[in-house]
């Protein structure tokens, strides 16, 4: 992956002409869905299987990697103490790293990757907090399309993480130097502890809201729950 360059993308509330247009704009011509659930209730044309056939007619590849880079991880080793993901551990996961090395083979392969998921800011999401975050450390490079069609470089992100964490990050002192790679390690597990996913937080909104807690997929989800998506690396 060294010195190779793999882009990110939010769908956001885009028509998916809009969005198709974008990925276009930067030779993308594969598509990783990282949603923990492929579909969207405010954006329809992104549930699985219409963005996946939406995207076949105009000659780009989607693959879905809800598994390898799902943030919704619920299995209680890879929780912290709280009962939140813990990014850290995700990272060492095995399906995590089967990801990386299949993103791996597909640059190798010559193919124009992008990383989606639904927050139009990657600051908000776990495609920047996690998921680029490793790539950086296997010696990728990750640049991130947002929503008016401009790219921002991954660098970028980290000047805002470091940014917004200020003010909790380590600093020098007579005793002990600290370097701006320490400053961008802490930040963004601060950053992955501020978004991470908590079973026991989503039960409680769906209680305050009187909702019983369960997934209600769209009907044409549910017709092809055992869709599959082609494997081609």
């Amino acid at each position: 992956m060294k010195n190779q360059t793999i882009f990110t993308i939010g769908h956001s509330r885009h028509k998916i002409d809009c969005f198709i247009k974008l990925l276009r704009c930067y030779q993308c011509n594969i598509i990783i869905d990282v949603r923990s659930l492929p579909y969207s209730r405010i954006a329809p044309q992104f549930n699985r299987n219409r963005l996946s056939l939406s995207l076949r007619e105009n000659k780009i590849h989607y693959m879905d990697f809800q598994n390898e880079f799902g943030a919704r991880q619920t299995s209680a080793y890879l929780l912290d103490p709280n009962g939140k993901v813990d990014f850290d551990k995700v990272r060492l996961s095995s399906s995590f790293r089967d990801g990386i090395a299949r993103l791996t083979r597909g640059l190798d392969l010559g193919y124009r990757i992008a990383l989606m998921c639904s927050e139009a800011d990657p600051f908000e999401c776990h495609r920047f907090s996690l998921i680029s975050y490793q790539i950086i450390q296997e010696g990728g490079r990750v640049s991130h399309i947002l929503k008016d069609g401009d790219l921002k470089e991954n660098g970028k992100m980290e000047d805002e993480l470091i940014s917004k964490y200020k003010n909790k990050l380590p600093q020098s002192d007579l005793f002990k130097q600290i370097t701006r790679k320490d400053q961008i390690e802490k930040a963004y597990r601060l950053r992955g502890k501020d978004i991470a996913f908590s079973l026991a937080e989503q039960k409680e909104k769906m209680k305050a809201k009187e909702i019983e807690y369960s997934v209600q997929l769209p009907s044409n989800i549910l017709q092809n729950q055992h869709y599959k998506t082609p494997n081609l690396f």
